[in-house]
């Protein structure tokens, strides 16, 4: 249940309906973006007030409009029906917070600030979403698959850990972002041979790189992708 369609009750609803949840809204005004939401049928659109009926069957509950008196009384309601509730005006007094998160295909970085400044908790977010590009996508998808193709060679664990520990130290994200194929390639070979196919790895490597959304842009280190 989501009380408030403005700025933040449009990014409460974005996460909602990117985790496939049910959503029901209450609010009096609406970003552009909610109400196409709410007239295609995405989000239930329950009228303009609020009321404690409407918490009903509820899981969730995200208080989201500018009005502070609005949201305790949403939190308060909330609490009496032992709801989780997340407050946008007073975050302390909400049951649970939500950490400014971004993601890179299986990645997952969340920031939090204990409530105490989501301004600032959002700020680190970006910096980070800076460094953490869509290479790491990439990267993480290719790890995954190899770790099963190591695993199915019937290795000691000693030597798996050090397959995975030395791929993973590679700076692989970058040369991915430098379109460095031939390098990620012979790197990844040197580590893993003989005891995997030249063949099988050349396979694999091609296989996720043709999946990945990345092109060939021009080479640049972390830090200079994290001031643009």
């Amino acid at each position: 249940m989501v009380v408030g369609g403005g700025a933040v009750g449009e990014r409460k609803i974005r996460m909602l309906v990117g985790q496939g949840a049910t959503v029901r809204l209450a609010a009096r005004e609406m970003t552009a973006w909610v109400e196409e939401q709410c007239a295609q049928g995405v989000v239930q659109y329950v009228g303009k007030t609020f009321r404690p009926d409407l918490l009903e069957g509820a899981d969730l509950v995200f208080a989201a409009t500018s009005d502070a008196a609005l949201n305790r009384e949403v939190a308060e309601e909330s609490r009496r029906r032992h709801l989780w509730c997340n407050m946008a005006t007073d975050p302390e007094e909400g049951s649970f917070i939500v950490p400014s998160s971004f993601q890179r295909g299986p990645l997952t970085i969340a920031v939090s600030t204990a409530g105490l400044s989501p301004a600032l908790a959002r700020k680190i977010r970006i910096r980070l979403a800076a460094l953490f590009g869509p290479e790491w996508d990439f990267f993480l998808t290719f790890m995954g698959r190899l770790r099963k193709l190591v695993q199915s060679k019937g290795l000691e664990t000693s030597e798996n850990q050090r397959i995975f520990r030395e791929v993973a130290e590679l700076p692989l994200p970058e040369w991915v972002a430098c379109g460095n194929r031939a390098e990620a390639l012979q790197a990844v070979s040197g580590i893993c041979g003989p005891r995997i196919g030249s063949k099988e790895l050349t396979s694999l490597l091609d296989e996720v790189w043709k999946q990945s959304s990345l092109s060939s842009p021009p080479c640049a280190t972390a830090a200079e992708r994290s001031d643009t």
